[in-house]
């Protein structure tokens, strides 16, 4: 299957963001994004709870210069449905060419990170506090803000703003796997420039079939 109600991108400003209690002072829940648009104010909850697991959250910062978002910078404000296709400007963590990383997890506030190195574009891990600064990053100074995720059924909002393929056949969530569907916060700033918050879960593969399905060790 995929996703429910589908799947596509909400284009507007930012109007404020804050983030909910978790576990601890530096696990959070969700940290929700008010964004605003021609068709009113949308609710966009990012899912960085990491499963009191060190190593449960897992996400990236990917920088991708001067951008057009295969022409959804362009878009008037509001939400846009995507066709689950390359192409169309759905994302897909596994098979878009400009998303894909350049090594293996690295622990966030490790001190391997290093301006200019291709590190940079691994995985990270950590707590929800070290996962929302990243996302801050891409949301301060950001004068376009990209949401990609799929629509809440009653009301103005967006969710599964993650990686959505690769759950296991176990997981409650496992009917919504499909391969370009994946969400993620992208801002476009003053100079046309974008930065997009990836994040996923340590229990999604990393390599899916043509259904978005866990792929077994031995498949290709």
């Amino acid at each position: 299957m995929s996703l429910i109600d589908g799947y596509g991108v909400l284009v507007g400003t930012i109007d404020r963001y804050a983030c909910d209690n978790g576990h601890n002072d530096k696990e959070y829940y969700h940290c929700t994004i008010r964004v605003k648009t021609r068709e009113g104010f949308y609710r966009c909850p990012v899912d960085l709870d990491s499963k009191k697991e060190y190593d449960g959250l897992h996400w990236r910062v990917v920088d991708l210069g001067k951008s057009d978002m295969h022409g959804l910078s362009g878009l008037e404000s509001g939400w846009h449905f995507l066709e689950s296709e390359p192409g169309s400007g759905a994302l897909d963590y596994l098979r878009s060419p400009e998303l894909q990383p350049t090594g293996k997890c690295v622990r966030a506030g490790s001190g391997s990170h290093e301006k200019g190195d291709k590190a940079c574009l691994s995985w990270k891990y950590g707590t929800s506090r070290d996962a929302f600064a990243d996302l801050s990053g891409v949301l301060d100074g950001a004068k376009r803000l990209l949401v990609f995720g799929e629509p809440f059924r009653v009301g103005k909002g967006v969710h599964n703003i993650h990686q959505n393929q690769g759950d296991p056949s176990e997981s409650r969530w496992s009917r919504e796997n499909g391969i370009w569907q994946d969400g993620a916060v992208a801002g476009i700033r003053e100079d046309g420039t974008v930065k997009m918050f990836l994040n996923r879960f340590k229990t999604q593969a990393t390599q899916t079939d043509e259904r978005g399905k866990p792929l077994k060790k031995n498949e290709k």
